[in-house]
């Protein structure tokens, strides 16, 4: 097995730039906007001159999307942690909420950057495939695999695994979003048990629950009759 190179000096002071770069745009870009943004600004941001933001981004868009990623990183390890460790899906909902939220609280500006790629996403008369569009469904498919499991023990009521875990990220953007806007002292624990409650409610199995399951044996049987009805007709004749 091949030894790993040593890091030089030169290693270790490319990391600290790039992570200091990363760090200026995230604050530029949270407060100025994509458009409004310039690598000049990123560079006075960072204390270093602007050729040397050139040397390791070569474009506002290339520093853009390399913020975009370690930021998702981040947020995806984390979210990656809690719901591995959650007991059950229903505590795994509100975890999931819980440590997203914490961690947009903890970097708004790379929640005004998220939200502002996302808007910028929606708006183009032709949406396109972009890498913040996989990186958002890097971040889905993963709590969309945690659905899909809790189906298979039967946790959960049968639902498009895919559809619920979208719809969780959007109540959990939309807690996030409120509480940034909003002026009062609002508790988190307490949107959280909310939100997670009223997912729950809609996931799990119970009676006065049309599920999945329900409605195919419904369809079963409703087939069952009228192939028996159609046979008495024929007999009938």
């Amino acid at each position: 097995m091949p030894t790993p190179r040593r890091l030089t000096k030169e290693d270790v002071l490319a990391a600290f730039r790039r992570d200091a770069l990363l760090g200026a745009a995230v604050r530029v870009f949270g407060e100025h906007g994509f458009d409004c943004a310039t690598m000049e600004r990123i560079a006075d941001e960072a204390d270093v001159a602007k050729g040397t933001t050139y040397l390791y981004y070569p474009s506002k868009q290339s520093i853009y999307d390399a913020a975009l990623s370690s930021g998702f990183a981040e947020l995806d390890e984390r979210t990656r942690e809690v719901i591995d460790r959650a007991p059950s899906f229903r505590e795994a909902i509100s975890a999931f909420m819980t440590a997203r939220a914490e961690y947009f609280f903890e970097h708004r500006d790379f929640f005004r950057m998220y939200v502002s790629a996302m808007a910028r996403q929606i708006t183009r008369v032709k949406p396109r495939a972009s890498e913040f569009q996989a990186m958002v469904d890097r971040q889905t498919r993963r709590l969309e695999q945690a659905v899909a499991r809790a189906t298979a023990r039967r946790e959960i009521r049968r639902v498009d695994a895919a559809a619920t875990a979208v719809a969780i990220f959007d109540l959990t953007r939309g807690l996030v979003a409120r509480r940034m806007i909003s002026s009062g002292n609002l508790d988190l624990a307490e949107d959280v048990a909310f939100l997670s409650e009223l997912v729950w409610r809609g996931l799990r199995k119970g009676p006065g629950l049309r599920t999945q399951d329900s409605r195919d044996e419904a369809k079963g049987t409703r087939r069952r009759d009228e192939g028996k009805g159609n046979r008495d007709k024929a007999k009938k004749g």
